[in-house]
């Protein structure tokens, strides 16, 4: 086997890997489906180039048309590459490609023919063709298509940005280097001086080209580089295989280095495959990281900013409080002197509207209230007495000043406690009367009938004030919900005056003394038992 053979095939091989390794990393690319073609083409067209010259099965003359009729989509697919890239998708006029196809089919049916392709004249060292009536139409659908090629590479040099110009740059020069040589080798020499020594150079002539575009291609569609060198060691394994397949002596010997060739090719798209894969992890991790960066980033802004809107909020809701405060105290004050009879007698119709804007204002008063609680204790302001007092003691005065509005309902409302020196604890009184009003009252205002307990017992070195009545109860998904900010539970039906702060700052307070809130039910209907625990002051 002579060695332009083994030339032409190591050279058509290495573009045929270039081909094949661009579409592989991404099969939907159209630009890197476009250069595979090209690649593909080429090699035809260079093998149809050397049996011209030597010759094989067919004549030369077969041969010598089929360099002609591959080297139009050769150029065509050139030209569409060109105008797509660096798209991965068709940005072309589909238009534009059936029109140019249907030409290029005609012309390549047409270079079968003696009408571009007479024959062959034997009168040179090798045989130069004989042109036929219509190689003037191949010849300027090949070299216009080249023209426009090579104008469009130098305008998009021109006018594309610093990072881009490298790359059409290296495309430009590879393209011209190729074509400028080929027509000089296998059209000049051969036509004017008879010099044939460099056709069959023809395929290493076209690797600038290629590996112009490819080196495009990698630079756009930044391909990692332990891929590239993974096919690149592949691609090497491959060759001396495939040239150990072609010195091969006997028919014994071709059959293994086939086989070693096809075990080599095998592993080598699995390993190439695996490497891809690698990567793309490592990449989409990254990818993964660097967007959770960013969203990490963006939601410190956010929090900053709905910091800073809470603490607007905050303000405005202290503000509108201290500013409510004051006309309201006039109000209560006015209506309880009116009711009272201070500015003379009332009739009972105008007496019962006075007692609903008092008992309105003083509701009114409480919500404002829990209001300034809640902003003190969200800006972290509420400031706390601290003492110690009976917990016992406490509870039993305010059971007794609420079981006028139990009466007033028909409820049943006891009080049982451990000795008061048994439940002595540390906290500010004031507030912790506050959170043992809100239980008692809660449970008047939610109770229909029957009866409510307040206890106040030591256990286990802990206070424990509890508050258990025979009202309407709740769910277990209102119990988990109850303690939250404006959370009203379904009993707001029944009491539509209630803020729901109430419990959120018993909860808020009582921890702040280091104890617990929570509450027991067995289900709607079934009544509820409201519980404060606070250490034992020894």
């Amino acid at each position: 086997m002579n060695i332009e053979f083994i030339f032409t095939l190591v050279i058509s091989f290495l573009i045929f890997y270039i081909g094949i390794i661009t579409v592989f990393h991404n099969r939907k690319d159209v630009t890197s489906n476009f250069f595979a073609l090209i690649s593909l083409s080429t090699v035809i067209w260079a093998f149809s180039n050397y049996f011209s010259l030597k010759s094989i099965l067919f004549p030369t003359l077969f041969w010598s048309r089929l360099v002609l009729f591959f080297a139009v989509p050769h150029i065509l697919l050139f030209y569409f590459f060109i105008n797509n890239f660096p798209a991965p998708t068709l940005v072309i006029p589909k238009k534009r490609i059936y029109i140019l196809s249907s030409i290029a089919t005609i012309i390549m049916l047409l270079t079968l023919t003696p009408y571009v392709f007479k024959g062959l004249n034997y009168d040179r060292d090798i045989p130069s063709p004989t042109p036929g009536v219509l190689m003037p139409i191949f010849g300027l659908f090949i070299i216009s298509l080249l023209i426009v090629c090579i104008v469009q590479m130098v305008k998009k040099y021109l006018y594309v940005n610093v990072n881009e110009k490298r790359s059409w740059g290296v495309m430009l020069l590879g393209f011209a280097f190729s074509y400028i040589s080929l027509i000089f080798t296998n059209f000049i020499l051969v036509n004017t001086i008879s010099e044939t020594s460099f056709i069959l150079f023809a395929p290493l002539l076209m690797l600038p080209s290629i590996l112009g575009s490819y080196y495009s291609i990698m630079k756009y569609r930044l391909f990692n580089i332990k891929t590239m060198a993974t096919e690149l060691i592949v691609f090497v394994l491959l060759s001396v295989s495939l040239i150990q397949i072609i010195f091969s002596n006997t028919t014994l010997i071709f059959i293994f280095n086939l086989s070693i060739f096809i075990m080599f090719l095998i592993a080598s798209i699995l390993l190439i495959k695996s490497v891809y894969i690698e990567v793309k992890q490592k990449e989409r991790l990254q990818t993964l990281s660097t967007k959770l960066e960013e969203s990490n980033i963006d939601l410190e802004h956010a929090n900053e900013k709905l910091k800073g809107l809470d603490k607007l909020k905050t303000e405005f809701v202290s503000l509108a409080s201290h500013q409510l405060r004051s006309p309201l105290t006039a109000i209560k004050g006015y209506a309880s002197m009116l009711e009272d009879g201070d500015y003379g007698d009332i009739n009972i119709k105008a007496k019962e509207a006075i007692d609903r804007i008092y008992q309105s204002s003083k509701n009114l008063a409480i919500i404002i209230e829990d209001l300034l609680n809640v902003t003190k204790i969200e800006a972290g302001g509420m400031k706390y007495e601290m003492a110690p007092f009976s917990l016992s003691k406490v509870g039993n005065d305010e059971e007794k000043d609420l079981s006028i509005n139990a009466e007033n309902k028909g409820l049943k409302l006891t009080f049982e406690s451990d000795d008061e020196a048994l439940c002595m604890v540390n906290g500010d009184r004031e507030k912790i009367r506050q959170i043992i009003i809100n239980f008692i009252d809660n449970s008047i205002k939610y109770t229909k009938e029957g009866s409510i307990n307040v206890s106040v017992k030591n256990k286990d070195g802990k206070v424990v004030f509890c508050v258990k009545d025979t009202g309407m109860g709740m769910s277990e998904e209102t119990k988990n919900s109850l303690f939250q900010k404006f959370s009203r539970g379904d009993g707001a039906r029944m009491n539509t005056t209630g803020s729901g702060l109430g419990l959120y700052l018993a909860k808020e307070i009582i921890s702040a003394h280091g104890g617990r809130v929570w509450v027991e039910s067995d289900g709607v209907g079934k009544g509820s038992a409201f519980f404060m625990e606070m250490d034992v002051f020894k």
